[in-house]
């Protein structure tokens, strides 16, 4: 009479024993699947990153290969790459230009013989060194009214432009407001950061930093509105994967880039932090399932196992309790 029920116990054993093997290959699916779309992205981000950066070392190659480089020779370079076209997300490629307060005057006359007769530097207040933004492009209105600004009067700039005058490297700024988003209402600004690549006098000896800092004529640097930039990677493919990116080695809302992109309504199926270098800084990006992660995951089928193998262990119970009888 006992043996009904034996049949009952090692059915419930049985069930319990796929649905361990089964939660667990799900899981291994699961995670197999979110490493996945994590390795694709960052490798579209450090993509984008790189292919910004090789645009600026070509900036650098013409400041290299020409004697002097006007505005109408810089405009020239910047629409062969069309940057609107093939890269959006950079809002333009640009030169700023060291020199003196001794210079100054200078400077306001170059700049006006070249056909930007409203050209002033600011802020203006008096200072030993100045680093004006003397040519943008391409020559939107938003790129027009960055045209003399001193970028090494910020900090953030600052620190990612003395990086790379010291060491020769493009080097990435923290998050910063872009002088391009000035004048748009709050909901439409997005954070923004900078990249620079020194450019160094010709023949110029620049293996030792001191040298660096000696031969710096300027740089060539992009402005990026991070929202823009980031926009074809999640365009491109229907990721189930949402993410957020962080100027930093950890996740400080303090320090967010990107918008709030992740749901915080519910508890994700899966989250984890990835941090790579961009530009001599650490980013940090959080990544998280989406809803749609976990309708096409084999979690939801697992129930089921449990609903079947109890189902037949009652059945086998059943038939075998009857045949006894």
């Amino acid at each position: 009479m006992l043996l009904p029920y034996l049949i009952l116990l090692l059915g419930f054993c049985f069930t319990l024993l796929v649905y361990h093997y089964f939660s667990k290959l799900t899981q291994e699916q699961d995670q197999a699947r979110f490493d996945r779309s994590i390795q694709e992205i960052d490798d579209q981000i450090k993509l984008r990153i790189a292919t910004s950066i090789t645009l600026l070392r070509a900036g650098t190659g013409l400041f290299a290969a020409s004697d002097i480089v006007d505005a109408r020779e810089f405009e020239r370079f910047v629409q062969q790459i069309e940057l609107e076209k093939n890269y959006p997300g950079v809002l333009g490629i640009g030169y700023s230009y060291r020199f003196s307060s001794a210079d100054k005057t200078a400077v306001i006359e170059r700049m006006s013989r070249e056909g930007l007769t409203d050209f002033k530097l600011w802020p203006d207040d008096d200072r030993p060194e100045y680093h004006a933004i003397l040519y943008l492009q391409p020559g939107t209105p938003p790129n027009q009214g960055a045209i003399g600004y001193d970028m090494f009067t910020e900090p953030a700039r600052r620190e990612a432009m003395e990086r790379a005058r010291d060491t020769g490297m493009p080097m990435a700024s923290g998050r910063v407001e872009l002088v391009q988003e000035r004048h748009l209402p709050k909901e439409e600004k997005q954070s923004g950061f900078l990249i620079y690549v020194p450019i160094y006098q010709k023949q110029a000896r620049v293996s030792t930093e001191s040298q660096r800092r000696e031969a710096l004529v300027g740089f060539v640097y992009s402005p990026y509105r991070i929202d823009d930039f980031l926009k074809p990677i999640t365009e491109q493919k229907n990721y189930d994967v949402s993410f957020q990116v962080y100027d930093g080695a950890a996740v400080n809302p303090a320090n967010l880039l990107s918008k709030a992109t992740i749901d915080t309504s519910s508890e994700p199926l899966l989250a984890r932090p990835s941090t790579f270098e961009v530009g001599g800084r650490q980013w940090t990006v959080q990544y998280a399932t989406k809803p749609s992660f976990e309708i096409r995951s084999g979690r939801s089928l697992l129930k089921y196992t449990v609903i079947i193998g109890l189902l037949l262990s009652l059945l086998f119970f059943a038939v075998t309790r009857a045949e006894i009888r």
